[in-house]
């Protein structure tokens, strides 16, 4: 992912009219990448600069790029039946209208596909709508990318939301002092911190999205932004507080990457109301 950001973006000091991406050789892409290119497209668009595919229909993930969703996105290519059952397809999502993306269509698929009433994801909901909060606080774009995907042979659910901004480093790095992006990644999912200056979202953000993937559901949350990487895990003796390194390059934004073990997902109770008839 990281060595195909740095060559892209070398290529923007020719301001070339056309990029290749040659498929050939790719043999197996998740979410992330999805993503990725997603974001690579995106980014080039606004400078007229065409993004030209080759070899797409002879790689070995030519699966995984057409129930993704990508190539009905960028090339016209139709998604299969079968693949919505086990993709929610890359999608474009303007922040300020990302409410109806996690209410009517993220959360809509994740009930279908943990075989839950929708009333039993609450606080998967909360989670996911604080993912678009933050991202959209640390950015400098309005739109960003968000894709999903079922694998049944390994039991588990993997969302990516992700965008080509300032990143989560920039934005707190304008608040305080630290020492490396990795640092700035793990202060914005302290509970309680917020770079805004008004008081929404404030003791929300990434902190609750941990809790309701991680600490309740035994999944973990990664996430890419500058040159660091910041990840919580659920292991053998419970959640982790969160382990940050130095990423192997620079993500131009950020990328937050989500698994979920359906065996494993804890549903909210639900309250059924009692209904009296006149």
């Amino acid at each position: 992912m990281y060595w195909l950001i740095e060559d892209m973006f070398k290529k923007l000091r020719h301001l070339p009219k056309v990029v290749v991406l040659d498929f050939i050789r790719l043999k197996q892409i998740q979410v992330g990448g999805i993503a990725t290119l997603s974001n690579i497209i995106e980014f080039f668009r606004p400078m007229r600069i065409d993004i030209a595919f080759r070899n797409v229909d002879k790689c070995e993930a030519i699966k995984f790029l057409n129930g993704s969703g990508f190539l009905t996105q960028y090339d016209g290519a139709p998604q299969s039946m079968s693949d919505r059952i086990s993709f929610l397809p890359l999608q474009l999502v303007e922040y300020d209208r990302s409410f109806n993306h996690v209410h009517n269509q993220l959360i809509p698929w994740l009930a279908r596909t943990l075989g839950q009433d929708e009333r039993a994801l609450t606080s998967l909901k909360a989670g996911l709508g604080e993912v678009f909060n933050n991202i959209k606080d640390h950015s400098t774009v309005n739109v960003g990318c968000s894709a999903s995907h079922y694998d049944e042979a390994d039991d588990k659910i993997t969302i990516c939301v992700a965008d080509f901004g300032i990143g989560i480093p920039g934005r707190v790095r304008e608040k305080m002092q630290l020492a490396s992006d990795q640092a700035a990644i793990a202060m914005a999912c302290k509970q309680g911190f917020s770079t805004r200056t008004t008081p929404r979202n404030r003791g929300a953000g990434l902190h609750v999205l941990i809790q309701n993937v991680v600490a309740r559901n035994h999944g973990t949350v990664i996430i890419h932004s500058g040159q660091g990487i910041f990840s919580c895990v659920h292991g053998p003796d419970g959640p982790s507080k969160g382990t940050g390194r130095s990423a192997p390059g620079r993500y131009p934004g950020t990328m937050i990457y989500m698994t979920l073990p359906k065996s494993g997902f804890v549903p909210d109770d639900i309250d059924e109301e009692d209904f009296q008839w006149d």
